[in-house]
């Protein structure tokens, strides 16, 4: 998971005709005083927390590699991230407040209509983030290479709302919040672990011949698939 690279092609899904439609930056070193977004869209989208999903915590060391069937185990659990992303009306210009006004409804009618979204991160030019509406069109196999994240909208009351701009250290913009949830962190693969395909099992039988009347057999469970495709269990 690259989160520049998913926040860069996820800011240019909103308007994809406006390549400058919304301006990646830290509003907190935002001042009056700046300039270099006159030329551009008066809305900033700033990352302002992130925090790990604590409802998904406890995580397993083993995930399934849809390529071969094994599985991948990790050194530690996958961490699970909530982003937290303010799309934010700036402008010097007192004149442009209600176009900025105007490309926030933009924003959050967007978002209204969108709250799934999946990612793909490969080659630096092949990398994606897609609508729900986008990922449909995909074929089965290739939508497998994908992960997925959603939006939703943070309401905050006005006390909320002072603190946040108190410690971003900036004075209030019309704006609007979100979380991006959950997007996942892991790194380094330990090794691959083959899933198990058979189960050798040890049975004791009534042995006539035998003074303790007891006999040892082995017998192999093994898996497979009946014709509907359900999985099943077979002895050998």
């Amino acid at each position: 998971m690259d989160l520049g690279v998913i926040l860069d092609r996820f800011s240019k899904l909103i308007d994809p005709n406006n390549s400058s439609f919304i301006n990646l930056v830290n509003i907190a070193t935002l001042s009056d005083g700046d300039e270099f977004l006159e030329q551009k869209s008066s809305i900033t989208m700033s990352v302002v927390n992130i925090q790990e999903d604590k409802t998904m915590k406890n995580q397993p060391v083993f995930q399934r590699n849809i390529i071969d069937n094994n599985f991948n185990r990790f050194a530690h659990p996958t961490k699970y991230l909530v982003v937290s992303i303010l799309f934010a009306s700036y402008n010097i210009d007192p004149l442009k407040y209600l176009d900025g006004l105007g490309k926030l409804q933009t924003v959050i009618d967007f978002f209204q209509q969108n709250n799934l979204f999946f990612y793909k991160i490969s080659a630096p030019n092949k990398n994606e983030v897609l609508t729900s509406a986008q990922y449909s069109l995909k074929t089965e196999n290739e939508k497998d290479k994908y992960s997925k994240f959603t939006v939703l909208s943070v309401d905050l009351s006005l006390e909320q709302t002072n603190q946040m701009w108190s410690y971003l250290g900036s004075k209030y913009m019309p704006s609007v919040l979100y979380e991006m949830r959950v997007l996942p962190v892991q790194q380094d693969t330990v090794q691959v672990v083959k899933s198990i395909e058979e189960i050798k099992i040890k049975l004791w039988e009534n042995d006539k011949k035998d003074a303790a009347g007891l006999l040892e057999s082995s017998q192999n469970l093994k898996f497979g698939k009946d014709e509907n495709g359900k999985i099943i269990e077979k002895f050998e």
